[in-house]
């Protein structure tokens, strides 16, 4: 049977036994006074009370009451502590009684809402909630913020993420280890960061471009070799010595002149091997004749005498055998059996067999007479070792060895002299000072280190690069000798104190990382602001001081001692005497056991 029935039960018992008063008792009879006979008065000696009145138990003095509905013998309205209307939702809060459903959270109040809708106890005001969902409010505990945000791993600390993004609150510093910035081309090198596009290339660094589209992984400025605008239209940018686009001729035996139909060939300042830029060779394989000569005599069949005949043929600094611009055999003097033949010679002062200057005309035998030829391209008629123009291609005017594209003819013997050559040797960039002779590229370097920094420069060097330029550009301090490369560490001891902890980065230093970072771990410091704690240790409360503690366990972080009025051991049975550690009991239970 409920409550409401156990009321009832003993209203009815009441009834009955007025009914059975002793003498003297009228059923009409209101002993109290409070205009209701005792036989249906629930409290016939109290004024107050009369009737039976249902509530409910109001806790909180809401005005509204929970639990079951109680039969309680009233006046005119139940007492405080109870309450007609049930149904009280939150029965210990009198600001909260009723339920309320489509709800959504907002704890900070900020105008942004959690996740709903809910249905939540409320009272006269829906603090804590809104009847209408909000922005979402990615913490609802603090009305600063409140607009989620993106995040991204920045594994090599250069301020630019990539992978998957974390989210967090928009206003605050994101997590350890994440930006808000995404796109790291290169997630693990600390130099390289952004794409950087480029529309021209200059591949073998003659400083002339071809169209070319792409892009780099690299910081704010593209390297040497890339740009945005063209500089000219290198025709083969795989070769630094050739870049526009020339008519030449075939050049079969390499005299340095030419034949055939012209061709376009990518070339430099002078033609291509096998090539020239002059298309009169008129013996393209013989590289001892190249030119129309003319002739006034001819020897056709070798018996050193001549006819007179006229014509050019193909020569090269001399008319080839048979033919001559002047007759071998026309005596000029026919009283003298020494001399029958009038030489159309010239000057051979030094005695090189080509001759210079006047022609003359010289009687004497069928042998050309001594100190004339009847050449006349001696380009040095006082130096016997230099007779001919030879043409040459490269220069080395500092002697150290090494070339540099020039064109030229020179007089010379069979040879051209050191510091003429046909064929390049190197490409000197310096060719007034014998010292220097490559060119490399190079980084200045302040500090001395041996690594430099900044935009690289070209130096004209001896193949090496001197101080103060360095071969690497890549020095992270560019002004301090201690230090030139990032390293990169994986643990820290910030306090000093001996013990570390996990945290990756790289920093800019030398040979070796500086304090207080390492690659190695060495403990794992649960505080590394407090030298004093390093390491976690289960501890136990020891009220007695006896070295033995009890519950509740706790695990802090502590130093090399375990601090006072804790134990590292928790079996302590009474840890309020200090001569009590162990039960009795527990002892002779073992003994048991071990029995």
């Amino acid at each position: 049977m409920g409550t409401n029935g156990r009321a009832w039960l003993a209203l009815t018992l009441a009834m009955v036994t007025l009914a059975g008063c002793a003498d003297g008792d009228s059923p009409e009879q209101d002993s109290d006074g409070d205009g209701v006979v005792d036989a249906l008065d629930c409290a016939p000696g109290d004024g107050t009370r009369w009737r039976f009145l249902a509530g409910h138990v109001d806790a909180d003095l809401d005005g509204v009451g929970a639990g079951p509905s109680i039969q309680s013998c009233v006046g005119q309205r139940l007492p405080a502590g109870l309450s007609p209307q049930g149904g009280d939702c939150a029965p210990d809060t009198a600001s909260l009684w009723r339920e309320q459903t489509g709800l959504y959270p907002d704890l900070d109040g900020d105008g942004a809402t959690g996740e709903g809708p809910l249905t939540m106890c409320v009272g006269d005001t829906l603090v804590g909630y809104r009847a209408e969902a909000g922005p979402p409010d990615c913490d609802d505990h603090d009305a600063r913020v409140s607009e989620a945000a993106w995040a991204w791993t920045d594994a090599d600390g250069d301020g630019v993420g990539s992978g998957e993004p974390v989210s967090h609150c928009a206003g605050r510093r994101p997590p350890p280890g994440h930006v808000a910035v995404n796109g790291d081309c290169a997630p693990d090198d600390l130099l390289r960061a952004h794409w950087l596009t480029y529309s021209h290339r200059d591949a073998d660094g003659d400083g002339f471009t071809v169209p070319e589209e792409g892009r780099l992984c690299g910081l704010d400025r593209l390297p040497q070799g890339y740009s945005l605008s063209a500089n000219g239209l290198d025709c083969d940018d795989a070769n630094a010595a050739r870049w526009t686009e020339r008519t030449v001729y075939a050049d079969a035996d390499g005299d340095g002149f030419g034949s055939g139909e012209p061709r376009t060939q990518c070339t430099g300042r002078t033609a291509p091997p096998g090539y020239a830029l002059d298309a009169e060779d008129c013996a393209p394989e013989d590289r001892t004749r190249w030119q129309w000569r003319a002739y006034a005599h001819r020897d056709a069949d070798g018996d050193g005498d001549t006819v007179p005949e006229q014509g050019v043929v193909c020569s090269g600094t001399q008319l080839p055998l048979g033919h001559a611009e002047w007759p071998t055999r026309n005596d000029c003097d026919d009283r003298d059996a020494s001399r029958m033949v009038s030489w159309s010679v010239f000057p051979d002062a030094d005695g090189d067999g080509v001759g210079a200057g006047a022609r003359q005309s010289v009687c004497a035998g069928r042998s050309m007479p001594q100190g004339f030829s009847a050449v006349d391209t001696d380009c040095d008629a006082v130096e016997a070792s230099r007779w001919q123009d030879l043409a040459y291609a490269h220069r080395d005017a500092d002697g150290d060895g090494f070339t540099q594209p020039e064109a030229g003819t020179l007089c010379a013997g069979a040879t051209l002299p050191a510091g003429y050559a046909t064929l390049p040797r190197g490409n000197d960039c310096d060719d007034a000072d014998s010292r220097i002779h490559t060119t490399t590229q190079a980084w200045a370097d302040a500090d001395g280190d041996g690594v430099g920094a900044g935009d690289a420069v070209a130096l004209c060097t001896d193949g090496t690069v001197p101080a103060p330029w360095s071969a690497q550009g890549t020095d992270c301090a560019a002004e301090d000798a201690a230090r030139w490369h990032q390293v990169a560490y994986a643990h820290v001891d910030r306090d000093a104190d001996g013990h570390t902890q996990p945290e990756v980065g790289a920093v800019c230093t030398g040979t070796s990382l500086p304090q207080p970072y390492f690659t190695q771990a060495t403990g794992n410091d649960c505080d590394d602001t407090d030298a004093a704690r390093f390491r976690w240790a289960v501890l136990y409360p020891d009220a007695d001081g006896d070295g033995v503690g009890t519950s509740p366990r706790m695990i802090p972080c502590i130093g090399g001692q375990t601090p006072p009025g804790f134990s590292l051991k928790g079996d302590d049975v009474d840890d309020s005497d200090a001569s009590i550690q162990e039960d009795p009991e527990d002892d002779l239970m073992v003994e048991l056991i071990l029995d």
